[in-house]
């Protein structure tokens, strides 16, 4: 107990004070402005570098932000789209620093470059005076300008025989001629152009059915309709299924037939200036009335 005793400090009664060190005043702390993303405030570029803090588009030399003073280390960079590489690059050609342009003539572009300018600048006012000269001789020369449009006639003409081609009939200029035909159905029947007659021949296998046809002229044959078999007995005689061509200039086409009694248009080839064409029947739809053939009428055409 003495010795706890001693360890208590007596009071005297008197409270003592004790007072905080003065502190000098310090300034406020400024806030960080909050940076918002906003516009770039030109029209970026190619290569330009996007700051990710504003967005503010800068050129490619630049560290920091032109803007807002941010880092462009990871900054991302504006691509070239794919289809502007495509197309002729105008302009100035923009170096990197270092790079070492290659010798070239004058105005910065190579020989072949200068070869080429110079060349086409000339065709380019010859093609102008002669078109001028022209001009003038249309509008005072009335020969001339009725020679021009005859040239420009021509050629519409021949664009839309292209593009839009017409046909016009050819017709036999004397009677066809048949090796096989039967004796009330005769070759002629087939150019008739009558529906309700028709060429028929024997169709036993032994000789294939052939017709002859001239035109008395050269004509650039390209289409033919083919009325196949008889009307009024189609199932009654074999029709015509394939067809061989041969053309007086020694070329050959062939077709092939659908089994129906309308009327079928068939575009030929090699029929260029023919002057008759020979009609093989290489192959019939078989009949099941007999061996007889029949076919109603051919009808030839040439591109005009």
């Amino acid at each position: 107990m003495a010795e706890a005793r001693e360890l208590v400090t007596p009071l005297d009664g008197k409270a003592t004070a004790t007072q905080p060190e003065s502190v000098v005043p310090q300034e406020a702390r400024k806030k960080a402005p909050t940076v918002r993303r906003q516009p770039p405030s030109r029209k970026l570029q190619p290569g330009d570098l996007v700051c990710g803090d504003c967005g503010e588009g800068n050129a490619q030399t630049r560290k920091f932000c032109s803007r807002c003073g941010t880092s462009l280390a990871t900054a991302e960079i504006v691509r070239t789209p794919w289809w502007r590489k495509l197309l002729p690059r105008r302009g100035a050609k923009v170096r990197r620093s270092g790079d070492r342009p290659k010798r070239r003539g004058r105005g910065g572009k190579s020989k072949t470059g200068v070869f080429v300018s110079a060349t086409f600048k000339l065709i380019r006012r010859v093609v102008s005076v002669v078109v001028l000269l022209a001009g003038i001789a249309y509008g005072v020369f009335a020969p001339f300008r009725g020679w021009v449009n005859e040239r420009a006639i021509e050629v519409k003409s021949g664009v839309e025989g292209i593009f839009f081609p017409t046909y016009e009939p050819v017709h036999a200029s004397e009677p066809p001629v048949a090796p096989l035909q039967l004796e009330d159905f005769p070759a002629e029947q087939a150019l008739d152009g009558a529906s309700d007659t028709a060429w028929a021949a024997p169709a036993d296998g032994k000789q294939e059915p052939v017709i002859e046809v001239t035109f008395g002229r050269q004509v650039d044959l390209a289409r033919l309709i083919v009325h196949n078999g008889q009307k009024e007995n189609f199932k009654g005689r074999a029709r015509a299924q394939k067809l061989h061509l041969v053309f007086s200039t020694g070329k050959t086409t062939d077709v092939t037939l659908q089994d129906a009694p309308d009327p079928q248009t068939l575009e030929i080839e090699n029929g260029d200036g023919a002057s008759s064409v020979e009609i093989h029947v290489t192959g019939t739809f078989k009949s099941m009335a007999g061996n007889e053939f029949a076919l109603t009428e051919l009808e030839f055409f040439e591109k005009t």
